[in-house]
């Protein structure tokens, strides 16, 4: 596996841990990746286009992940953790991301054509109203 070294702000860079590696983890489920960031929470993960089509990620701390360009397409992101998340261009196409924490995310570009944010909060999120277009539950997220 790669080599992580401090960066700045105190975080860690790990430039040798492929994306493949990281969907390796995934494949395990959420406890499995959730008990790992807890083990390194200074580890910079970046994920972008990363093919996560139709995963079950369902409670997922995907906290300050880049998921840039990521394809997310009916993907389970029930009560998962996206605070500070970089999706910018990703497809989140009929994506179930009720209860999910948005908070802060970059959503820039993204594509939430019958995407599910019912209970879900988008607080100080990134987004133009463009990127929510035919997402569900809009009124929801935007009133938490």
């Amino acid at each position: 596996m790669g080599r992580c070294r401090r960066a700045s702000a105190g975080l860690k860079r790990c430039d040798g841990i492929s994306v493949s590696e990281f969907l390796k983890r995934l494949k395990f489920g959420s406890a499995f990746w959730n008990v790992w960031r807890r083990e390194h929470p200074d580890t910079v993960v970046v994920m972008d286009h990363a093919d996560l089509n139709g995963m079950i990620l369902t409670g997922i701390d995907f906290a300050r992940v880049s998921l840039r360009g990521a394809s997310l397409h009916a993907t389970n992101l029930m009560n998962a953790d996206l605070r500070g998340a970089d999706l910018s261009g990703a497809n989140l196409t009929e994506a179930d991301l009720i209860g999910a924490n948005l908070d802060g995310a970059i959503l820039s570009g993204a594509r939430l054509v019958e995407a599910d944010l019912l209970g879900a909060s988008l607080k100080g999120a990134t987004y133009a109203a463009e990127d929510l277009k035919g997402a569900l539950h809009i009124t929801s997220a935007l009133s938490t």
